[in-house]
């Protein structure tokens, strides 16, 4: 599994939350496989959706507060088995990622 790297060289904070969204694509037909109520994502996997998005997930970036990233946004991947919505809840700048959660 990839880890994040820290920009100062300093261990993770331990409060991040240890859930995954697992996604795999076989002959272009995106399964979910497992998706936990709190994630972490990195920026640069937003950013990617952000500048292609259209293909099975999209974000959503209509509620982000200027100067807080992707803070206020909604990621929502479409899978053949489910749909999992994500919304970014809080930026880890340390790590270069972000919190997201289920919305209630």
């Amino acid at each position: 599994m990839a880890e994040f790297a820290v920009t100062d060289g300093m261990p993770p904070p331990s409060h991040l939350p240890d859930g995954e969204c697992i996604c795999s694509v076989v002959d272009g037909v995106l399964r979910i496989a497992r998706a936990d109520p709190r994630i972490l994502i990195s920026a640069e996997l937003l950013d990617i959706l952000e500048d292609r998005g259209g293909w099975h997930a999209d974000l959503d970036t209509t509620g982000c507060k200027p100067g807080h990233g992707y803070v206020g946004a909604v990621l929502k991947i479409d899978g053949v088995n489910q749909q999992v919505v994500y919304r970014i809840v809080d930026m880890v700048p340390r790590i270069n990622g972000y919190i997201g959660e289920w919305p209630d």
